[in-house]
């Protein structure tokens, strides 16, 4: 895992990138599972693998790399807003002093992204009315900031614990 000992300061992943991706995933901060192994969304618990197998009608990658060339084939990015934070256990309400990856720089070196995807509503509310303003002040207009429920196998607020209610929702982010 990558985290500082002394502050307890956990650090996130590069991009997960593709050629000319369009769509951007973005969630806070990986958990300690996926940090332990060394990849977005490790923990099977997290339904973001299924949910976009449910949207494109492909069967569950089983490899990282079968999810990376997934990711590529429909032009998906994987990133975290913070690049780092210092967060006792996985949950991010106990995220704290955290720093911003730099997601404008990346918006204009990927000109391509037309849709930000967040991951969770608590997100959105955290982060997302922020980059939407940011986006706005660096006129990187027509860039849509989607507020979407949390694939998070813990969120079963509201019929998200149903996996076909969760694909409903995040198919608006291949349109």
């Amino acid at each position: 895992m990558q985290q500082d000992k002394i502050s307890n300061r956990i650090y996130g992943f590069p991009p997960l990138m593709c050629k000319d991706p369009k769509v951007l995933i973005l969630g806070s901060l990986p958990g300690h599972e996926s940090l332990d192994h060394k990849e977005y969304y490790y923990s099977n618990s997290n339904r973001i693998w299924k949910v976009i197998c449910g949207i494109t009608g492909e069967i569950l990658p089983e490899s990282y790399d079968q999810k990376k060339a997934f990711l590529a084939k429909y032009r998906i990015v994987l990133w975290d807003y913070y690049e780092s934070a210092v967060r006792d256990g996985s949950d991010d309400k106990n995220i704290r002093d955290e720093r911003p990856n730099d997601i404008v720089s990346f918006i204009r070196e990927n000109s391509s992204i037309t849709t930000i995807a967040i991951n969770g509503f608590g997100k959105y509310k955290k982060f997302g009315r922020t980059l939407e303003r940011l986006l706005q002040e660096a006129q990187l207009i027509g860039i849509r900031v989607l507020r979407l429920p949390e694939t998070s196998g813990a969120n079963t607020n509201y019929g998200w614990g149903v996996l076909s209610n969760l694909i409903s929702e995040w198919k608006c982010m291949m349109d």
